[in-house]
C-alpha cells in the first residue's frame, strides 16, 4: 500500500487510469512472489540467519494471505463502481 498506490497515483494521468484502476491496481499488484524470490536471493547472497528468512517470508506469506482474503470484497465494490461510473468517466 505505501509503495504501490503512491507511485500508481502520480501515474495516473500519464498512464490514462480511471480512480478505480488507480486503487484496484495499487493494492492487488502483484509483489508476493517477487518479494519472495527477491528474499531468498538477498538471504543466500548475504548468508543471512535463518530467523530473518523465516520472518521476511512470514512477512510475504501473511501479505499474500491478507491480499487473498480481501479479492472477494476487492473486485465486488471494483465491479459496482464500474457499474456506476458512466462509460470513460475518470
Amino acid at each position: 500500500m505505501l509503495r504501490r498506490l503512491p507511485v500508481l497515483l502520480i501515474l495516473k494521468r500519464p498512464l490514462s487510469l480511471t480512480w478505480r484502476d488507480t486503487v484496484f491496481l495499487g493494492w492487488f499488484g502483484p509483489l508476493g512472489v517477487s518479494a519472495l524470490f527477491y528474499l531468498t536471493m538477498e538471504a543466500h547472497r548475504l548468508g543471512t540467519n535463518p530467523v530473518v528468512l523465516a520472518g521476511g517470508t512470514l512477512v510475504i506469506a501473511a501479505s499474500t494471505v491478507v491480499h487473498g482474503i480481501t479479492t472477494a470484497p476487492g473486485l465486488a465494490l471494483y465491479r459496482k463502481a464500474a457499474n456506476r461510473a458512466p462509460e470513460g468517466a475518470q
